[in-house]
């Protein structure tokens, strides 16, 4: 009988990519018409990517642990 394929791990939904996106547009948009603009994309956009980057952390932390 042939091995059984191992569980492919799937993260969690997460709101973050559409902050890293939204982060993104309004960073280009802000090129086109403000520095304020830029400015609050650049924040989103580096928020975001913080959030991801920690939430994927401590999920991957939580399973070392479990698994």
């Amino acid at each position: 009988m042939a091995d059984p394929l191992p569980e492919i791990h799937m993260p969690k939904p997460s709101f973050w990519p559409l902050g890293l996106a939204l982060g993104a547009t309004l960073l280009a948009a802000g090129v086109i018409s403000s520095l304020w603009i830029s400015l609050a994309g650049l924040v989103l956009l580096f928020t975001s990517i913080g959030g991801w980057v920690a939430e994927n952390r401590n999920e991957g932390e939580a399973e070392a642990h479990h698994g």
